[in-house]
């Protein structure tokens, strides 16, 4: 077991590690926002609004 620990703790472990985490956070937004686009479009302007409220998407500004 101390083989996989010297693996996982090297430099070369962490930035796949890091590397990992980044690309899941990029899949899982990428899955949510075509999940999104399947649903209504009063349940999509709901949704947005509520991600917006939650700061983790922006308001849909209107152009000009």
């Amino acid at each position: 077991m101390s083989g996989f620990w010297d693996v996982v703790l090297s430099p070369t472990g962490l930035v796949l590690y890091a590397g990992f985490w980044a690309f899941k956070i990029v899949a899982g937004a990428w899955v949510l926002r075509r999940a999104m686009l399947l649903l209504p479009v009063r349940a999509q302007v709901w949704t947005e609004d509520r991600l917006a409220r939650l700061k983790l998407r922006g308001r849909r500004r209107p152009l000009g």
